[in-house]
């Protein structure tokens, strides 16, 4: 059942022309002209709930791949958790923006890996990035944008100089970020999860 919910998420996302229609080049010259740019806009309460099933969904089987629906409905894989030793994922430190009611191994990473693999062609600013961090039914709802850009700054630099396989690239010159994972499948990681 959970997962007729995620077909039905892709499908409005899909459909949803107006959130999707951008053009490369164009917020690449935008970008170099301002860095904190924001191109994407917060999403509609449907487009958000549709997220959210499909984040309540990765949580539940958090050292599987899982694929999510990007608002330019493209299907974008994020790596499983990774499981220390072999034992069960533990819980993470609290941190200020996250709730303490998450998943006990959600953390500021999860957030901000989710944010970017869910960005439109996969390329946009860090403010992009905390656009769609906000969807996040596992963030604080009154928490500040300068406490939220600070947070997905550190992760997004965290992220980028992961050394095995990191998933997000900063290009210096255009002033934004990459995720790198978009085109992958689930198998690509079934033996090195991240």
């Amino acid at each position: 059942m959970p997962y007729k919910e995620v077909n039905r998420a892709a499908k409005i996302l899909m459909q949803n022309k107006s959130c999707t229609s951008f053009n490369l080049g164009e917020r690449s010259e935008e970008s170099r002209a301002v860095n904190s740019l924001e191109t994407i806009h917060p999403r509609s309460e449907e487009i958000r709930a549709c997220f959210r099933r499909e984040e309540a969904l990765r949580y539940r089987e958090p050292e599987r791949a899982f694929s999510y629906t990007t608002i330019d409905g493209h299907k974008s894989v994020v790596a499983p958790l990774k499981r220390r030793g072999g034992k069960p994922l533990k819980r993470i430190l609290h941190h200020h923006i996250l709730k303490t009611n998450r998943p006990t191994h959600f953390s500021l990473h999860c957030l901000v890996r989710d944010a970017a693999a869910r960005l439109p062609g996969g390329v946009r600013t860090r403010d992009d990035v905390c656009v769609l961090a906000r969807d996040s039914q596992f963030i604080v709802e009154d928490i500040s944008s300068s406490q939220l850009n600070k947070a997905v700054r550190g992760g997004l630099d965290r992220l980028h100089y992961e050394l095995d396989d990191p998933c997000v690239k900063y290009e210096r010159e255009k002033r934004r970020w990459t995720y790198l994972h978009r085109d992958r499948q689930g198998e690509d990681f079934e033996d090195d999860s991240t």
